[in-house]
């Protein structure tokens, strides 16, 4: 019988061959162990687990995209475990892949984003949620932003996703009057939890009268510079995308949509002159 116990084989995993690997330390890593994969499996030695057993533990994840990254978790750490000797198997190889089709996020139209800011007021961290349509940050970027990292005219973003995440913005006058009212009583701008957030944000969310994710406020943030006639090269360096084709693939046709509706402010003039 191995040694091991699953949980902790996976802490020792993360610990050694993966936190050193990814510049947060694993944040989302670890949540994600933590609220997605322990929570789904029985824990007991390494070598005592079948495909069934994996595939039983990836039908209590509820999303499709969650149930995709446990599988990857749980292949990455059994392999890990093989070529460390632990056991000479892995369960998962044995185990059908998970299909998820992406889905880019959405950004708010201006009723939504209005309709947003006012229910999302009366939360406790209403000042981190206009931080995020304010920056474009990514949902877990915000929590790494120290004040150390605000300057007078610039704001860094300690992004980990892409060599180019880690980026710094300027500061606009609305965004200025927001760090004005955070209180400095820690390093950390916001000295949440991920967890956390999540739980406040799932509260208010079903006072709203539509549907959205953390990340559509990020959407919202790029569509705007886009409507303001920002760059589509300036964009892609705030919103931290390695690629312009990435930042061409999300907001093109958003420039375009907006572009046809100010050339019918055009054909409105020209019929009242």
């Amino acid at each position: 019988t191995c040694a091991y116990l699953l949980y902790d084989w996976l802490d020792e995993w993360f610990t050694v061959y993966r936190a050193p690997k990814l510049r947060d330390g694993g944040y989302d890593l670890r949540h994600t162990i933590e609220k997605h994969v322990k929570p789904n499996i029985d824990n007991k030695p390494l070598d005592e687990y079948t495909a069934h057993d994996i595939a039983k533990a990836l039908d209590g994840v509820r999303s499709e995209r969650m149930r995709q990254i446990t599988r990857q978790v749980y292949k990455q750490s059994f392999r890990e475990a093989v070529r460390a000797g632990f056991i000479d198997r892995n369960p998962v190889d044995n185990v059908d892949g998970v299909k998820h089709k992406y889905e880019n996020g959405r950004a708010l139209p201006h009723s939504e984003e209005a309709e947003f800011l006012q229910v999302s007021a009366k939360c406790p961290l209403a000042l981190l949620f206009r931080f995020y349509l304010l920056t474009g940050a990514r949902p877990s970027e915000p929590l790494r932003v120290k004040w150390e990292d605000v300057s007078p005219d610039m704001l860094r973003i300690r992004g980990t996703k892409t060599t180019g995440s880690d980026r710094s913005i300027p500061i606009s006058e609305d965004l200025r009057g927001l760090l004005d009212e955070i209180p400095r009583t820690d390093e950390l701008l916001f000295p949440y939890t991920y967890g956390n957030v999540l739980r406040y944000f799932n509260r208010f969310r079903s006072s709203l009268s539509f549907e959205m994710t953390i990340k559509d406020l990020r959407h919202t943030f790029g569509t705007r510079c886009v409507e303001a006639g920002v760059s589509m090269k300036t964009v892609q360096k705030w919103m931290g995308h390695s690629k312009i084709e990435t930042t061409a693939q999300y907001y093109t046709h958003i420039l375009s949509e907006f572009e046809r509706s100010e050339v019918e402010r055009l054909n409105v003039r020209k019929t009242t002159d």
